[in-house]
């Protein structure tokens, strides 16, 4: 955990293909289920959905380490709040196959009710056979 306030500091102030290294490294991290809390309390929320203007990469590192931290239920609500569903939703439609499929994974994740699978769609996904 003593890495995570570092991060927290280069996704504020590194270049953009910096960001999408450090959300790349946050992915990993969020991949162990015990420090899902810990990038939590870290701030990492905000900073992630931020990348939403960044890069392609950075964008898909991003829905990534958002994807693992929605695997924790208590978790999925402080993503909605912080406006993740315009990001992900938009990375459907991405350039790169690995930004749609982290945007689908992460998407997955948060659409556990009913309420939450309406934001969704009114944050424009929609279901296509």
């Amino acid at each position: 955990a003593g890495a995570l306030p570092l991060l927290m500091a280069l996704l504020r102030a590194c270049t953009e293909q910096g960001k999408a290294s450090v959300a790349d490294a946050i992915s990993w991290l969020a991949n162990d289920e015990s420090t899902r809390a810990l990038i939590v309390e870290a701030g990492a929320l905000p900073l992630l959905v931020a990348l939403r203007t960044g890069t392609e990469e950075g964008k898909a590192n991003a829905a990534c380490a958002i994807s693992w931290l929605a695997e924790d239920p208590p978790t999925c609500a402080l993503i909605l709040g912080e406006g993740s569903l315009p990001l992900l939703v938009a990375l459907l439609r991405a350039v790169t196959e690995e930004g749609k499929g982290n945007a689908a994974d992460a998407i997955s994740w948060l659409a556990h009710d009913a309420p939450t699978r309406a934001l969704i769609v009114e944050a424009g996904a929609r279901y296509r056979r």
